[in-house]
């Protein structure tokens, strides 16, 4: 089959590699759309401790199911299903699982390599982390459940109330899912910190008030105050990989409210925290990562019955030949979502 392999940075190559070998209860799933995910770009721009070369990368997935292995980890998945598949599922028995945090799970299944023709899906994620998707015209759409459920797991995680101001750092494609997002569960204003004029002004367009913090002589947490009758916002996500971001967003939340570091940092990195701000203002300073089966089913179900506002998100689509045109665009700043069209009927 043809596949998308990493070499190393900025070396990807289109090869001719070995089927996928499925054992008792696998899945066969002839890929349709693959999402590229920032992490994606990160390791094709510099590498990734994760992702050894040479390898296939991508887990954003959607596809038709082709074949399944002996007796079906499920009965209700079945040939020819149109499917969305969650790139990994919990154990359900180590003291994580057990403690309610799926998405910390010691022991996770989960897929390899979606930038190819086809995937294997082991069953124990046939059995906990497929999920239908109701048409064919939904499959782009069914692309952003993964990234969506990330949202998810930060807004659950950082109590996002009716009625919330929120401010995110950062309008990527997660900056721009979690506007929607935070919009869709009754924030009433979303304010949003962005660089680039392409996405600040796409995140103009959802009803964001933006601010370039770049400008000259501009104090974000000034203009955040004079936002909010000088209160400050109740949640923060920063949805960049920036140390300097997250000391940003601890001058603009209020009292009581949260900051929530929802982009990765480079491992070793330092942040400056004021204890005041921990102890008097009683500042919670968390963290989300990943999903689990239900958030990734939940933003399955909200993207299919249009309750996220997301099509606009996805700004480009390649062919899987195309695939190095693709990461360059997505590392332009000119993009947000980019989809590799695996399937040329699809």
């Amino acid at each position: 089959m043809k596949a998308v392999v990493y070499h190393g940075p900025g070396d990807l190559r289109i090869e001719n590699v070995n089927d996928p070998v499925l054992n008792e209860g696998d899945a066969l799933l002839k890929v349709l759309y693959s999402g590229l995910c920032g992490t994606d770009v990160k390791t094709y721009r510099r590498g990734h401790h994760m992702f050894t070369p040479p390898c296939i990368l991508g887990h954003e997935v959607v596809g038709r199911i082709e074949a399944i292995e002996g007796k079906p980890a499920r009965p209700d998945i079945a040939v020819g299903d149109l499917v969305a598949v969650a790139p990994y599922v919990p154990c359900y028995g180590c003291a994580h699982c057990r403690n309610g945090r799926e998405e910390l799970c010691n022991n996770k299944d989960g897929i390899e390599g979606a930038f190819a023709e086809w995937i294997k899906i082991p069953a124990e994620v046939v059995s906990k982390g497929t999920f239908h998707v109701p048409s064919i015209e939904g499959l782009k759409l069914a692309c952003l459940s993964e990234p969506l459920a990330c949202c998810v797991n930060a807004v659950q995680d950082s109590r996002v109330s009716l009625g919330d101001v929120v401010m995110i750092i950062g309008a990527g494609p997660m900056g721009q899912l979690m506007l929607e997002l935070c919009k869709s569960v009754g924030a009433s204003k979303v304010l949003v910190s962005e660089p680039n004029d392409f996405r600040r002004n796409k995140a103009a367009e959802r009803q964001a008030v933006v601010l370039n913090p770049a400008g000259e002589g501009v104090d974000v947490s000034a203009w955040v105050k004079e936002q909010t009758g000088g209160v400050g916002a109740d949640v923060v996500f920063v949805c960049v990989g920036s140390t300097d971001a997250v000391e940003v967003a601890l001058g603009c939340v209020r009292k009581g409210g949260t900051v929530n570091l929802f982009g990765g940092l480079p491992g070793g990195s330092r942040i400056t925290v004021d204890p005041h701000i921990l102890h008097y203002d009683e500042v919670i300073l968390t963290g989300s990562f990943g999903f689990t089966p239900l958030q990734f089913h939940t933003a399955l179900t909200m993207l299919a019955g249009g309750a996220i506002d997301a099509g606009s998100i996805i700004t480009h689509e390649f062919d899987l030949d195309q695939a190095v045109e693709a990461f360059d665009m997505a590392s332009s700043g000119k993009a947000l979502k980019i989809l590799l069209k695996v399937d040329g009927d699809a």
